[in-house]
């Protein structure tokens, strides 16, 4: 689009356009630009919309955390799972409000609040910290009220699956069935023969090699590949030459002291009983000089906080219910409150400090405040610069764009198309059309939310063909490796055949042949965690039949890997008779539950007009 516009106008006029249309649409995409993402519809589901806008507000943190763990191995084929599993997640979750709501259900406020309260992220020091709980939901994008809402819905719909579980059982017997073979163990011995260790023993003939590459010399190639020369504005780069002053950075501290502000909190002590009768009899006996310590010991309900006569410590505003904190945040320091009630019961209040709130010092937020005044400040700059940025690309050669803007001109290493070296959009925008065949500037590249990168053809080498001399090493490597597989597997199934036949002194040449040694283990259940051996032998093992009367040791050869195989000796079986176990129970009745959940949500999905339009994620 851009390259016809600045074919067919000239002067002052293209400049104008120009400079107006490349930046939102190099930042932000064409159709967003037009539409805004809250008139973008994802999907539909029935007669509801999910625009764009709530699809990308979930999309993004969750492709936030997976670069983070993926690093490079974050490609575009992973970047579009993602935005399926998002969006079917998303409908999944709007399916089961509805039913939710169709069977009644709901989350209190004060179901909501234990919920999050006992989540050990917002914890400090073990217990419940508004600070930290509203610092993580900044950093993570959302706003106190999204994220309790978003919550509320959990909740509420997982109201659907406990039922299902509180409803769900298995049979004695059939637990018992699953608790004996789930608790077996075996006693067996292992050969282990491996291709690395008898490559020796086999020899490809150069006549099978080069008869193999003629038959798969398309596969034996050189891809195309490019180098690039590119420039980059980033946010760190920017960051890094950006400067603050004393004065600046205290004025930038009065500006924010709300951040650096510690709400206030108060500590309290309460008895918790179940009548008013006996809360205002104790309440009397307070004021007739009883000892609210004691008396809280002796009659509080609150398991929590009973032995340490009702202390809660220091809480802040939200951290309650809310008519507790009310009286709570009303009273003076010594005061004891008449009772409160509350879904718990009967509250008797006694508060007896309070903290104020108060700013942290300056120096004490120094380099707190020095790093969000220089991201600020970049990125203020950053937002400058990406015009001209975008304009000088359009316009003008790399070099004009790096020396005006004071930026490194740099090159790339010769790359293919399928490269993990560089992101995916780097790649893209080398191997487009406009770069690769014309010789173009690259439009401005998002690289995250910090970087723009243009870039422009340096050199290329085409796709060639190898020749034999080049992959010969290679093709002998992988016949070599297939051969030394069929050698070991007819070694394998000799060993264990002869033995089953009772021919041990067939198996034992053999074994003395190759210099091989039986590896022999006690007894082993299906955690290995604490026996150093394979994974897939103890696998393979509980594979084969137990040993009968007529045969006691039961033989067999198991292939556990590409290159690897195991000549297998069970020698005895053995299921200890173990109490009920309660985790087994709860594991296969969770897997039950999950089945029908399964079942229920593809019978909504099925019931349900649903359409994703996958062009629009």
């Amino acid at each position: 689009m851009l390259s016809s516009i600045k074919e067919k106008i000239k002067g002052w006029v293209a400049y104008v356009i120009i400079a107006l249309i490349v930046v939102p649409f190099a930042l932000f995409g064409v159709s967003e630009y037009f539409t805004g993402t809250s008139n973008v519809v994802v999907a539909t589901i029935g007669s509801d919309d999910i625009s764009k806008e709530t699809f990308l507000s979930e999309f993004e943190l969750q492709k936030r955390r997976l670069q983070q763990e993926l690093g490079k191995s974050y490609t575009a084929e992973v970047n579009q799972a993602v935005k399926m599993q998002t969006i079917n997640s998303m409908i999944n979750r709007h399916l089961l409000e509805q039913l939710a709501e169709q069977l009644g259900y709901a989350t209190t406020q004060h179901e909501l609040q234990v919920f999050i309260q006992s989540n050990d992220v917002f914890k400090v020091d073990g217990k419940f910290s508004v600070d930290r709980y509203r610092q993580l939901l900044r950093l993570s994008g959302f706003s106190d009220v999204e994220y309790e809402a978003l919550q509320t819905n959990e909740l509420t719909q997982n109201q659907i699956k406990y039922n299902f579980l509180d409803s769900a059982f298995i049979t004695p017997s059939a637990l018992k069935r699953v608790q004996l073979l789930n608790d077996q163990k075996r006693q067996f011995s292992y050969i282990l023969l491996s291709v690395k260790e008898h490559s020796k023993n086999v020899k490809v003939n150069s006549k099978s090699v080069k008869e193999f590459y003629e038959s798969q010399k398309k596969a034996f190639f050189e891809p195309q590949k490019v180098k690039v020369d590119f420039v980059e504005l980033s946010f760190k780069q920017v960051a890094k030459n950006i400067e603050v002053s004393e004065d600046e950075l205290f004025n930038f501290y009065e500006d924010e002291s709300v951040r650096f502000t510690t709400e206030e909190e108060r500590k309290a002590q309460h008895i918790l009983v179940e009548s008013k009768i006996l809360a205002d009899s104790i309440v009397a006996e307070i004021k007739a000089g009883g000892d609210f310590t004691e008396l809280a010991i002796k009659h509080s309900i609150d398991t929590g906080s009973k032995d340490n006569g009702g202390d809660l410590g220091f809480f802040g505003l939200g951290v309650m219910v809310p008519e507790f904190e009310s009286k709570v945040f009303s009273m003076k320091v010594g005061e004891v409150s008449v009772p409160v009630k509350t879904d718990f019961g009967y509250h008797i209040i006694k508060l007896t400090e309070i903290k104020a709130s108060a700013v942290k010092p300056f120096e004490e937020v120094r380099d707190e405040l020095t790093k969000l005044y220089t991201e600020r400040a970049a990125q203020k700059l950053v937002y400058k610069l990406t015009d001209n940025f975008s304009n000088l690309a359009y316009e003008a050669s790399l070099e004009e764009v790096a020396a005006q803007m004071d930026l490194k001109l740099k090159t790339s290493v010769f790359f293919p198309q399928n490269s993990k070296n560089y992101d995916a959009k780097f790649i893209a925008a080398a191997y487009s059309d406009a770069v690769l065949n014309k010789g173009e500037n690259s439009e401005p590249i998002e690289l995250g939310k910090d970087k723009l990168v243009v870039l422009r053809i340096n050199n290329k080498i085409a796709q060639r063909q190898k020749d034999f001399k080049e992959v010969k090493a290679e093709i002998t490597q992988h016949l070599t490796g297939l051969l030394a597989k069929k050698f070991i597997n007819d070694i394998a199934n000799k060993i264990a055949i002869a033995l089953d036949e009772g021919d041990t002194k067939a198996a034992e040449k053999l074994i003395e042949k190759y210099n091989l040694k039986w590896k022999k283990m006690g007894w082993v259940g299906r955690d290995v965690k604490k026996v150093k051996v394979n994974i897939n032998i103890v696998n393979s093992v509980f594979t084969l039949p137990k040993p009968s009367a007529s045969k006691s040791v039961t033989y067999a050869a198991r292939s556990i890997a590409p290159q690897e195989v195991v000549v297998l000796k069970l020698s005895a079986v053995k299921a200890p008779d173990n109490p009920p176990n309660a985790t087994l129970m709860n594991v296969l009745l969770s897997f039950e539950v999950d089945e029908v959940f399964r079942s229920i949500l593809a019978t909504l999905r099925k019931g349900t007009d649903i359409e994703i339009f996958a062009n629009n994620l």
